[in-house]
């Protein structure tokens, strides 16, 4: 058996986690609505994928979840968003714990001796060091034994936020932020870094702080967002920047009352992504990542 180190990043996406999308109709299972997905697939492609592309260190696979019932053809749509990166779909049924599933996933896709997971949410993104930033902190502790009994946590407590509306950045400063990553031994009874909320995480494992005076992630503001509200204080230059060189600023989904004849209808200028990829999704065709 191997002694080295695998890294993954796991993303939820879109497994029954019981959010309510903001357009939802109330119809059908919300993850699996049209509008959120189209939406998702724009900030994804726009904010997170691009963070991933740019990470220094790219030795990592990113674990994708998704609802077993999602379009395989959606599925497809979004792995092929990071160039360049390795990313693989693990699908989880309805009722069944995507925590156990990436834990699953992890057994059968390596046999090193120790693995981290970093949580990620689909509309985040990564600063371009964060996994360099995993790979040495890792590594030293399990160097030094911390992680042969129990798991490791890796806090990520400096970050800024990034109003999509407006362009705004701040700094944000949260002990307890969604960006972790917990390192431990692979075996059958692993916990995985989706085991606890991630308020939670520093109190249930041991933990190390990762020491940065720049920001390591960022929470994308936009409409769609749980915690729509820019935190943190204003600054002129963040410490990194997001989005995808050219694409649009701000991701909106279209409204449910537009036909998808009045949006065919719509000039090639107007018609947005995520527009003319709602057309698409209902339609059954290949989806467009950018123009």
């Amino acid at each position: 058996m191997s002694t080295d180190l695998k890294k993954y990043v796991a993303i939820r996406y879109n497994t029954a986690t019981g959010f309510m999308p903001s357009q939802w109709n109330g119809k059908g299972r919300a993850n699996l609505d049209p509008v959120w997905l189209v939406e998702r697939l724009a900030l994804f492609d726009t904010y997170c994928a691009p963070s991933l592309e740019g990470q220094s260190l790219k030795d990592f696979t990113v674990l994708v979840g998704f609802d077993s019932e999602t379009h395989e053809n959606y599925i497809r749509t979004v792995c092929d968003c990071a160039i360049g990166i390795e990313v693989r779909p693990v699908l989880v049924k309805a009722g069944e714990d995507y925590n156990v599933a990436f834990n699953a996933f992890v057994q059968s896709d390596t046999d090193a001796e120790f693995v981290s997971l970093t949580r990620l949410d689909s509309d985040g993104a990564l600063a371009p060091t964060f996994m360099e930033r995993v790979d040495f902190y890792a590594r030293r502790e399990i160097a030094k034994g911390e992680v042969n009994q129990q798991p490791l946590y890796i806090a990520f407590p400096h970050g800024q936020n990034f109003d999509a509306a407006t362009n705004r950045y701040t700094q944000h400063e949260y002990p307890t932020s969604a960006f972790g990553t917990l390192v431990e031994k692979r075996s059958p009874s692993m916990n995985g870094v989706y085991c606890d909320e991630h308020t939670r995480m520093a109190m249930r494992f041991n933990t190390v702080g990762a020491a940065s005076k720049e920001a390591q992630w960022c929470i994308v503001i936009h409409d769609n967002n749980a915690a729509n509200v820019l935190r943190g204080k204003l600054v002129a230059e963040p410490a990194f920047t997001v989005g995808r060189p050219g694409a649009e600023t701000k991701a909106r989904a279209p409204a449910r009352k537009e036909t998808a004849q009045k949006q065919m209808s719509q000039t090639s200028a107007k018609v947005s992504r995520n527009a003319g990829n709602f057309i698409r999704f209902l339609l059954g065709r290949p989806m467009v990542l950018r123009k």
